[in-house]
């Protein structure tokens, strides 16, 4: 009831709603970035020693592909938030990241706290803390009132807003 009492006041949606928007773009981002990851592991796979065999990966398997996967998901963030200011998914659910522009090294810093895990994706215990730290991340931005600014978003100095007018350069 509070989101819409906001939103009749200010034209701006209530917290609750930007917070719904920045999960339906997350997971727009998810989606797109998991299928071009999936195209680069099978890329890899006629490449790498052995193949890309995830289930028993060699050492330079394992560490081909923990560096692609958060290749891919950080350059995603990163590149597209460069040209377009902001990524598909925040654009479909009109949210972007504030200061705009925002500089690249906040939107790595902000990738690399959500999929940093995947760097150390197979090495024992690391891996579980990494992936700790990005659920918290997530998890962060939930409890966070009235911003929802999650962990990822106070070491980059960025928080995610309405989109109001044009984005990109």
């Amino acid at each position: 009831m509070e989101d819409t009492e906001d939103t009749e006041k200010t034209g701006a949606p209530g917290e609750w709603a930007l917070f719904g928007r920045r999960v339906v773009a997350r997971v727009v981002d998810l989606v797109i970035a998991t299928g071009i990851q999936l195209a680069v592991t099978a890329g890899l796979d006629l490449v790498l020693p052995g193949g890309a065999d995830a289930a028993d990966p060699t050492v330079v398997g394992a560490v081909a592909l923990s560096v692609a996967a958060f290749a891919v998901y950080a350059g995603y963030e990163v590149v597209l938030t460069g040209v377009y200011g902001a990524t598909p998914g925040k654009l479909m659910a009109k949210v972007r990241l504030d200061p705009v522009p925002p500089e690249p090294k906040a939107v790595l810093i902000r990738s690399a706290v959500l999929f940093g895990y995947l760097l150390v994706y197979y090495i024992p215990l690391l891996n579980l803390v990494a992936l700790m730290a990005s659920v918290y991340a997530v998890f962060s931005a939930l409890i966070d009132r009235p911003g929802h600014r999650g962990m990822h978003d106070r070491l980059a100095g960025t928080s995610v807003v309405q989109r109001l007018g044009r984005v990109g350069p």
